[in-house]
């Protein structure tokens, strides 16, 4: 009987046991995993974050790639509303058509990162007229031209450029800038300079071969009148140089400018540059039509131990013509720059007298015995008080920048501030 007790006693002692050890297990596991939670849920906290991290930069590449992409967006809205931004930016710019229309075809022409593409428009219309130009619709390199009737192969866009004539000079800063030219003569960069500010800062050069060889120039722009020995010196030193003669007629100043553009690989530029120039030729046109004035009698004049005026087939000439007025010296059968004396200054009679000489070299005194001189009186320029100091940096240049010259004039003949539609080069 006791023995049975004893067993049954173990029997619920161990029972008891293996229970109190079923509950400390669960206790421990439920421990284990209240502590393991917590560092779970930091760790799936940490991977959302690294996943709304990645969210975010996928949005940023959305976004950067929307920028680029006219037909795709992440969230199917803020493209649409971008894309309507755009439109209400192209309507407040509207009325500016007149003056922005250019601008917005030159920026057409840019490719996608920026870079002026001269592939993407078609200039043989342009070039066609250019007998320098070897093949007009070739627009690739290497390119050909025939100067002085030789032929010149340029392989690719130079990259360094220098010339020895203010024309060309002022010509090649209309068409591209200091990243590309290299020097220029002195001209260019003396006070009240049509180029002053844009080639300030740039070595000038001289008919000194020395002076050009130093700058290392790819192509060195000349007129027809430098020396053979200087052109010679430059060649054999292996830079190319390519001499024009710059023209003075309308078509012949946009001529020059396509091709230098051509030679120089800046068409995009050129293209907007002879866009402005026939903007400025318009404008005037229009006023000259609009006032319907009698055209005036006017005449270019000068001091160098004798009067000199300017005729016909001279820059001067092909100015005043622009400009609606009429150039008395052309009419009296004067030719080109041509001394005069003082009677035929006197039997012309000008209604308006334009001094074309620099202060600095005598203008402004010129003026003064101009007027001081009784034995001319009687011209109806001087005895009404028309007679005009002009700007001689517009009047003497071979470069499109004469048309400031016709714009000058145009002020003068009728009486205006400013002519709508002309524009700043």
């Amino acid at each position: 009987m006791k023995k049975n007790k004893l067993l049954s006693l173990i029997t619920a002692l161990t029972f008891a046991f293996i229970i109190f050890g079923c509950q400390a297990g669960e206790d421990n596991r439920n421990y284990y995993e209240d502590q393991n939670s917590d560092t779970s849920y930091l760790n799936v906290d940490e991977h959302k974050n690294d996943e709304d991290h990645d969210e975010t930069d996928n949005d940023h590449d959305e976004d950067h790639d929307d920028e680029h992409k006219d037909d795709e967006d992440h969230d199917g809205h803020d493209h649409d509303d971008e894309h309507k931004d755009d439109e209400d930016h192209d309507d407040e710019h509207k009325d500016d058509e007149d003056h922005d229309e250019t601008d917005n075809d030159h920026e057409a022409e840019n490719d996608e990162n920026g870079h002026k593409d001269e592939s993407i428009v078609s200039y043989e219309d342009y070039l066609s007229s250019i007998d320098n130009i070897v093949d007009p619709t070739n627009i690739s390199w290497p390119r050909t031209i025939i100067i002085n009737d030789k032929e010149i192969v340029i392989s690719q866009k130079p990259e360094r450029l220098a010339t020895i004539s203010l024309g060309h000079d002022e010509i090649l800063f209309g068409i591209t800038d200091s990243t590309q030219i290299v020097a220029t003569t002195s001209f260019a960069q003396e006070e009240g300079s049509n180029i002053q500010v844009k080639s300030e800062g740039l070595p000038t050069i001289s008919s000194d071969p020395e002076t050009i060889i130093a700058q290392d120039p790819d192509i060195v722009f000349a007129d027809p009148y430098a020396s053979p020995e200087l052109i010679d010196a430059l060649e054999d030193f292996g830079i190319v140089v390519i001499q024009t003669q710059l023209n003075n007629s309308i078509d012949g100043r946009k001529n020059d400018v396509w091709l230098m553009s051509y030679i120089t690989g800046n068409l995009v530029n050129a293209k907007y540059l002879v866009e402005k120039i026939d903007n400025n030729i318009q404008s005037l046109e229009k006023l000259i039509t609009d006032q319907q004035n009698t055209k005036m009698k006017v005449i270019t004049l000068s001091w160098w131990d004798a009067y000199w005026t300017a005729g016909s087939g001279s820059t001067e000439d092909s100015i005043i013509k622009l400009a609606g007025a009429i150039n008395l010296s052309a009419e009296n059968d004067v030719e080109s720059n041509s001394t005069i004396d003082k009677e035929l200054l006197i039997s012309m009679d000008p209604e308006i007298i334009l001094i074309t000489q620099s202060v600095q070299w005598g203008g402004n005194d010129f003026y003064n015995d101009l007027l001081a001189d009784d034995s001319l009186s009687s011209i109806q320029a001087i005895k009404n008080g028309y007679v005009y100091m002009v700007n001689p940096n517009w009047w003497g240049t071979l470069s499109y920048w004469n048309i400031k010259g016709s714009e000058q004039l145009a002020k003068i003949l009728y009486d205006l501030e400013k002519i709508e539609g002309f524009r700043d080069f």
